[in-house]
Formats: structure tokens, C-alpha cells, sequence
């Protein structure tokens, strides 16, 4: 429990590095002891809102962890979605490829012009084949990548929205407490 209270007060910024007064705080909460009547209660206010607080980090950590898999599963998913397309891609670039090696492999001058001449008239259709369909799936690979990051940042900023409040309203609750106690 000290080392969550410990980095919560870390995350929020309030102290650099655990104070003296705190450690106190903690040694008294372990050690149960009562020296003055008031300690009694605010012992209690912290035992009943310390496991809040608790909740809230482990509820945010969940929150969090489920918008990173969310995303890595929704990326993954795109991918292999995209692979069809690549492949057919792939298939027909290895076909024009094929196709100049033969022209590259042969020796008569002739022959050799002409298997270039043919390669325009049968592989310019290839060529921009290849062109439309590989720049059309990166549009919609960059379009659909970009809707899951904004989904991502907005599932990781609702998540830790939802911490800060929690926490807020948390501590708010605690300090009431502890108020009520410091009354005579």
C-alpha cells in the first residue's frame, strides 16, 4: 500500500521524493498506533480511502491496457487485411520482373530490342496497375491508421480522464474527513 500511495503522489507531482512527514504517515498507519484520539479516526478516514484510491489506479491501469490492445488488435487486424493486396501487387511486379530478366538473358541484339519493345506494349498496363492500386491502398492504410490512433488517443484520454476525476473526487472525500476529525 506505501508503494502505491507513494507513486500516485509521485504521478500527480507532489513530491519529488517521499517527505519525512510521509514515511511518519506510513509508520503510523502500519504501526497502529492511537497516541492521540483524533489519530483514531484519521487512521480510519485513510483506511477507508486509501483501497478508493487503489481501485482507481488499478481501474485506470485496466482502462488503459484495454486501449492498447484495442488499438495493437485493430492494427494488426488492418495488416492483414492490406496483405491481399500486396501480394497482388508483389505477383505482378515479379511477373514484369521475370519478363525483363528474359530480355536481360538474351544475346542477339535483335532479339533482345524487340523483347524491350514488346515489354512496353504488354507491361504499360502492369505499370500503372501496379502505380493505382499501390497508392490507393496506401491512402487508405494511412486514412484508417490514423482513425485508430485518434480512437487510441481518445480511449487513453478518457481513461485518464476518468483516473483524474476518480482521484479528485477521492481526495476530496478524504480531506472531508480528515476536516470532520480535526473538529472538536
Amino acid at each position: 500500500m506505501k508503494t502505491v500511495i507513494i507513486t500516485l503522489l509521485f504521478a500527480l507531482g507532489v513530491f519529488a521524493e517521499p517527505p519525512q512527514t510521509l514515511n511518519s504517515l506510513y509508520s503510523y498507519l502500519d504501526e497502529g498506533k492511537d497516541t492521540v484520539s483524533n489519530l483514531g479516526n484519521t487512521k480510519k478516514c485513510f483506511a477507508r480511502y486509501l483501497p478508493e484510491l487503489e481501485n482507481q489506479g488499478a481501474t485506470w491501469s485496466q482502462g488503459y491496457s484495454a486501449c492498447q490492445k484495442s488499438a495493437t488488435n485493430e492494427r494488426q487486424s488492418l495488416l492483414t487485411d492490406a496483405t491481399e493486396a500486396q501480394e497482388k501487387i508483389r505477383d505482378t511486379a515479379l511477373n514484369m520482373s521475370s519478363y525483363i530478366d528474359q530480355c536481360l538473358s538474351l544475346t542477339e541484339s535483335l532479339d533482345f530490342f524487340n523483347c524491350f519493345a514488346r515489354m512496353t506494349k504488354l507491361q504499360l498496363t502492369n505499370v500503372y496497375n501496379i502505380s493505382f492500386n499501390a497508392a490507393e491502398q496506401a491512402l487508405i492504410l494511412n486514412k484508417k491508421l490514423s482513425s485508430i490512433e485518434m480512437e487510441h488517443y481518445l480511449c487513453t484520454n478518457q481513461t485518464e480522464h476518468n483516473y483524474v476525476q476518480g482521484t479528485d473526487n477521492i481526495f476530496k472525500s478524504l480531506d472531508e474527513c480528515l476536516q470532520q476529525n480535526e473538529t472538536p
